[in-house]
């Protein structure tokens, strides 16, 4: 009989995942710091350990995609009508017998309209990017282990630079 694993406690892999999770450098300085972050959780609160394993399993498979070549969320539909289908007859002997006079009488009757709207995917509606869904389960695992933040690696920014004399 195999005893069931503490859901309360971290799992062997769970150091690694923290750290490619959160796109730390791999350091002696690092990995102890992650280390000692997840034993003062374990100690301090461990309820938040599951949510944090869960939000570690979710990135993995995310990155998993997104390594594989994912597709973007595609836009999708939110709502069909149609419009100028013709209407239910009240009285049958008010309704043209020629075709010049039903042109006459309402083109509207031959004409069918389509539209269809479109919602692009965003956080709003519930279908985020897998690059936004990482982020959020990043950002989650923050506020698990706040004081890992200051040893991620830093993300350039557009108006980062060197400045080039000529």
């Amino acid at each position: 009989m195999t005893p069931t694993p503490n859901p309360f406690a971290w799992r062997p892999t769970d150091l690694e995942a923290i750290r490619r999770a959160l796109t730390i450098p791999v350091t002696s300085a690092s990995v102890r710091a992650i280390n000692d972050e997840m034993a003062s959780l374990e100690r301090s609160y461990p309820d938040a350990i599951p949510g944090a394993k869960a939000d570690l399993d979710a990135i993995a498979l995310i990155d998993q995609g997104l390594a594989g070549g994912e597709a973007q969320a595609e836009p999708f539909i939110t709502r069909i009508t149609r419009k100028g289908a013709v209407t239910p007859v009240v009285d049958p002997n008010q309704l043209p017998k020629r075709k010049l006079d039903v042109i006459e009488y309402a083109t509207e009757l031959l004409l069918e309209e389509v539209s269809t709207e479109y919602a692009e995917p965003t956080a709003a509606n519930g279908s985020l990017t897998p690059g936004a869904q990482r982020r959020a389960h990043v950002e989650n695992l923050l506020l698990v282990l706040p004081r890992l933040r200051s040893w991620q690696a830093q993300q350039p920014t557009p108006f980062q630079g060197q400045l080039a004399r000529g």
